[in-house]
């Protein structure tokens, strides 16, 4: 009795030789194939299992642990040439060593995955073994030097950000939320170093990547162009990624005796690379401190970007402050008009760190949404005023400035601004105040009317009990106070009131003949799954966030006000029901 045995995979084959090993006369030769596969997978295995063990370990704080599972992966991963991998077991003992204060070691882990993500063209990989490089170089207080791996980290990764649509959700979020950390690194040590307008251009880019991760669409804000590099930076990149390329070449080359025939020529060259990344490193902080020397007003215009401009020149008397909220410390970053000079950006730092400044905003909010004690809610408001306005107040009143634009960042967008309180009055007593999401996305050209005729509202509510939520009696009174009409003359703006029954789906069609739209009812935010959040219509029907998109006569709609529970709520770096709609308007 004879078979014919088809060869369709070693699994299938040791599979069929486990079943009818009697049967078959098997040739050593596939024997050994099958054995030295079936090794190489298990090797691949526990590899994976040392690499998760080793993330584990890292972020649980146990670095020297990280570092021994991390190790045995990559020799692992060497044995079975698992390229990809191996790149990820060498940026883990970069992290790692970042982690335990061994800066040079760490460069040199995550040299050797710059130059393995470059050649299997892992774009990812090498944008955050950029960023880990840029962190050790800051690490080591060399500011220049991190600046310039911190800019080519958001670059590389600004030119994947249109592939990023096609990851599952929970690699969406890992991407941006590197993204946003490289950009906040980058510009906390621009800022650091005196480079307040390129730190205002990155603090852009920042908002825009904020918007994109609220929208969940990677094409949010227009195209972006990353962050440039200047052209002493520019000249220090080439021998470095030589350096990179001829390190790797040199470590693989000496890994396992004899050692191959190039390794002298390879030393040569990579010292050479070195001397050239030496030479044009000594030229870059010679400049930069040139730099800081110079008065920053003498900074050429053109490196302000245009939007910023327009938005401080829109109106008379107008400041854009940059709150840029750190771990450890808390950036203001503002421009105004200066006569002749155009505007001029300046920053101060404040020494507030992100979970204090989340924590009291919490409390304020609490406070305001719980209203009874005054005094405790003005001596937390007047907390927050002394960390966000307080380093400017000076400053602002010795330039007569009415209006104060905001572009908030992290805790502090959930601060309603014009409540802060600086001892004696509320902000809005003292100033215009209003937020924008980047100066970029700003139109500064699209006003309301001085004239209140011509800014009619369509004022939606729902004031009356609807199966579980409670009656809001006090929607109509709102209401009331906007709309004016024959038979109400305390309302201000003309328009269309729309309450309870009258508020359905169909309502939305009016939008088009009005410039505001005032929204108040019952909202519910469901943390489990935000899409199914709804704003809740007078005929006991939910309008879901993702209708949004539905809406086809926003054209003309200047403001929309949502006037309900929960439409602002999510957290320091999550989406409220505000944020939600914002995706399908942008």
């Amino acid at each position: 009795m004879s078979f014919r045995l088809k060869l369709v995979g070693l699994f299938t084959l040791q599979l069929l030789l486990t079943l009818i090993p009697s049967l078959v006369p098997i040739p050593g030769e596939l024997l050994s194939i099958t054995a030295q596969a079936q090794t190489s997978q298990n090797q691949k295995t526990e590899a994976d299992r040392l690499l998760q063990q080793g993330i584990q370990q890292f972020n649980t704080s146990k670095f020297e642990a990280a570092l021994q599972s991390w190790q045995q992966a990559l020799k692992l991963y060497q044995q079975i040439k698992d390229r990809q991998s191996k790149g990820k077991a060498l940026g883990g003992l970069g992290v790692a060593y970042l982690s335990l204060g061994n800066y040079a070691k760490a460069i040199e882990y995550e040299q050797q995955w710059l130059a393995i993500a470059r050649e299997i063209k892992d774009r990812q990989g090498e944008g955050k073994a950029l960023n880990n490089i840029g962190s050790s170089l800051e690490k080591q207080q060399q500011p220049e030097l991190a600046i310039v791996f911190y800019k080519q980290s958001v670059n590389v990764q600004e030119s994947i950000r249109k592939d990023i649509r096609t990851l599952p959700r929970e690699q969406q979020e890992s991407y941006t939320q590197t993204v946003a950390d490289t950009y906040r690194s980058l510009a906390d040590l621009l800022l650091s170093q005196g480079r307040v307008l390129e730190a205002q251009q990155v603090l852009e880019l920042l908002k825009i990547q904020e918007l994109r991760d609220y929208t969940r669409d990677t094409r949010a804000g227009g195209e972006t162009q990353g962050s440039p590099l200047t052209p002493v930076e520019s000249r220090v990149v080439p021998p470095y990624n030589n350096v990179v390329y001829l390190g790797l070449q040199l470590t693989e080359c000496e890994r396992q005796p004899p050692y191959c025939s190039k390794r002298d020529q390879l030393r040569s060259l990579r010292d050479q690379a070195n001397t050239e990344f030496n030479k044009q490193a000594d030229k870059l902080r010679a400049l930069a401190k040139q730099e800081r020397q110079r008065d920053p007003a003498q900074i050429q215009q053109e490196e302000l970007t245009v939007a910023a401009q327009k938005v401080v020149q829109s109106q008379p008397k107008t400041v854009l402050i940059y709150p840029l909220v750190l771990e450890d410390k808390l950036w203001l970053v503002w421009g105004t008009q200066a006569g002749k000079q155009g505007v001029v950006f300046n920053s101060k730092v404040v020494p507030v760190g992100r979970k204090e400044l989340a924590t009291t905003v919490v409390e304020f909010r609490q406070l305001l949404e719980q209203p009874g004690d005054v005094k405790e809610l003005q001596k937390v408001s007047q907390k927050l005023y002394q960390w966000l306005v307080a380093p400017l107040r000076a400053e602002l009143d010795s330039n007569h400035i009415q209006n104060l634009v905001f572009s908030l960042d992290r805790s502090t967008r959930y601060i309603p601004m014009a409540a802060l309180f600086d001892g004696k009055k509320y902000l809005i007593e003292s100033f215009n105040t209003s937020i924008i999401l980047t100066a970029g996305l700003t139109d500064t050209s699209d006003r309301l009317s001085p004239k209140i005729e011509n800014d009619p509202v369509l004022a939606l509510g729902v004031s009356e009990q609807v199966g579980d939520f409670k009656s809001l009696p006090n929607v109509k009174d709102e209401i009331n106070g906007i709309i004016r009409s024959q038979t109400n003359a305390n309302g201000i703006y003309p328009g269309l009131p729309l309450i309870n029954k009258d508020f359905t789906k169909d309502a939305f069609k009016y939008l088009i003949d009005y410039r505001i739209l005032h929204i108040a009812t019952h909202a519910q935010f469901i943390s489990q799954n935000p899409e199914d959040s709804f704003l809740l219509l007078g005929d006991g029907n939910q309008f879901k966030i993702p209708e949004v998109k539905n809406l086809t006569d926003l054209g003309g709609i200047h403001l929309v006000v949502l006037s309900a529970c929960e439409t602002a709520r999510g957290g320091e770096d999550k989406e409220g029901l505000l944020k939600k709609a914002l995706r399908y308007l942008v």
